[in-house]
């Protein structure tokens, strides 16, 4: 989450295929009203992706939800 820009992003693994395997990222505020964006992408960049956003600043991991 990143309070500072509103947003929560969440990465799911999704079903991996013969040659690849994908995780989806979904972007929302983190109050309710706006619309989700989702997008799927291969598992090594969507680890850059978390990796650059942390480094980037003001992302932090939440705890898991149950």
């Amino acid at each position: 989450m990143n309070a500072q820009q509103g947003k929560v992003c969440s990465f799911t693994n999704d079903s991996p295929t013969a040659h690849a395997q994908w995780v989806v990222v979904e972007t929302r505020p983190l109050r309710d009203g706006g619309q989700p964006v989702v997008r799927r992408m291969l598992r090594h960049n969507s680890i850059e992706a978390w990796e650059t956003m942390q480094k980037s600043g003001g992302w932090k991991r939440c705890p898991p939800r149950w």
